[in-house]
């Protein structure tokens, strides 16, 4: 399924590999702002905005970066920085300056996210690009098998020892990607085979000015990160409101459950769906998504109705995931790509923080349930936009859709 890449690709998914064992905090912040520090539903979702809106000027930098300099350098810079981060939170005791630490170390992971995208992007043609990122967020998910669960353990007596974990695991790929990661540079992008991934000269709202529906797919995308994020912000909390001191446990075996899926699913998936248009499997995977969350509306305390809800949210995310950012990279230049996709990452954590804020208030004012269907009705409409953006893609490049007529 995954021979026939490039050796770097191989080298970057078992970073991701080693970088995601290390990977226990980030699902378990819901429940430290929470059982730790203290915080109310709605203060958690403020909390979240706010390092969203502190990301926008990282992420725009780390997308400039990333089409100027080295990718594999702006990948090594900004994983030894998390690092430092990560190791100086195990550091101190569990506080609000302890979580700003991580957060910080958090932010810099995600600068790297550009560089991260457009490399592969950049080893790959337009054919073989779904595979590349398949294999990527497949190789994530090995490394989040057991992390999750790992991290459940250690919440109520060993939390410091989980910031120790995570810096020893992004230290491990970062010495991995800079010794066997040999000679990318920007000048080294592979022939294009897709007119629309042209270099182009000029500044990015030039570029997004002549591509005006890739606006509407950033709001789509938007969209379905409000429903997505769920996973980390009200399953966690529902979860809790259940059983109690358990539910941080219970959390990480559903967050396991998520990672053993992606590795067993993702070869089928990517192969059976390979001859799909992205957006038809995007369609589909939203609509996995949203129905399984829905099923939350009714759930009182039967946690195996939760695993396997959880079971098929995991194949809409697989099917979103393997469809989403080599849609985007098909239909913009390769100059442009770290900015691009730094714009869309940028665009889709605004508005799920500020979605989550307001989820988190509704939690509030309302019970899990009604909240739930506030979810599936955002899905709802999340269905209809994508289904006439169907529409608008095709007139727009229409190049792309001969394949399958």
């Amino acid at each position: 399924m995954y021979t026939g890449l490039k050796k770097e690709i191989y080298i970057l998914a078992f970073g991701k590999v080693v970088t995601s064992m290390g990977s226990l905090i980030w699902p378990m912040m819901t429940l430290i702002l929470k059982s730790k520090l203290g915080m109310s539903a709605d203060l958690i979702g403020l909390y979240m905005m706010i390092m969203s809106f502190i990301m926008i000027p990282c992420n725009l930098l780390g997308g400039k970066l990333a089409d100027r300099f080295n990718k594999k350098m702006m990948i090594v810079f900004f994983d030894f920085i998390s690092v430092i981060c990560f190791f100086l939170a195990g550091c101190t005791e569990i506080s609000m300056l302890t979580v700003i630490i991580y957060a910080i170390g958090s932010i810099f992971q995600q600068m790297e996210g550009p560089s991260y995208d457009s490399l592969v992007a950049d080893l790959t043609t337009y054919k073989d690009r779904e595979k590349a990122y398949s294999l990527n967020y497949l190789a994530m998910n090995l490394g989040l098998v057991l992390a999750p669960m790992i991290g459940g353990l250690l919440f109520n007596s060993y939390l410091w020892l989980a910031f120790f974990i995570s810096a020893f695991s992004v230290l491990l790929s970062t010495i991995l990607i800079f010794f066997f990661v040999k000679d990318l540079k920007i000048s080294d992008t592979s022939i294009q085979n897709n007119v629309y991934e042209k270099d182009e000269k000029g500044s990015i709202f030039t570029i997004l000015n002549k591509r005006k529906s890739i606006l509407i797919y950033f709001l789509l995308c938007s969209i379905s990160g409000i429903i997505y994020s769920q996973f980390n912000f009200l399953i966690p909390l529902h979860l809790e409101s259940i059983f109690s001191e358990n539910g941080a446990f219970l959390f990480g075996v559903l967050t396991s459950i998520n990672a053993a899926v992606v590795i067993l699913a993702t070869p089928l998936l990517t192969k059976w769906f390979a001859n799909c248009l992205d957006l038809h499997r995007m369609l589909l995977g939203n609509v996995l998504e949203i129905c399984s969350l829905a099923t939350y509306i009714f759930i009182q305390n039967q946690f195996y109705i939760c695993c396997i809800s959880m079971v098929f949210f995991t194949f809409g995310e697989i099917l979103c995931t393997i469809s989403s950012t080599p849609y985007l990279t098909k239909r913009i230049p390769s100059t442009h790509r770290g900015r691009i996709i730094s714009i869309q990452n940028i665009t889709a954590s605004i508005l799920s923080s500020i979605g989550n804020t307001g989820i988190g208030m509704l939690i509030v004012m309302f019970s899990f349930s009604k909240v739930w269907m506030f979810i599936a009705f955002l899905g709802a409409i999340l269905i209809a936009g994508i289904i006439v953006y169907l529409k608008i893609d095709r007139k727009n490049y229409p190049l792309l859709y001969k394949s399958t007529e």
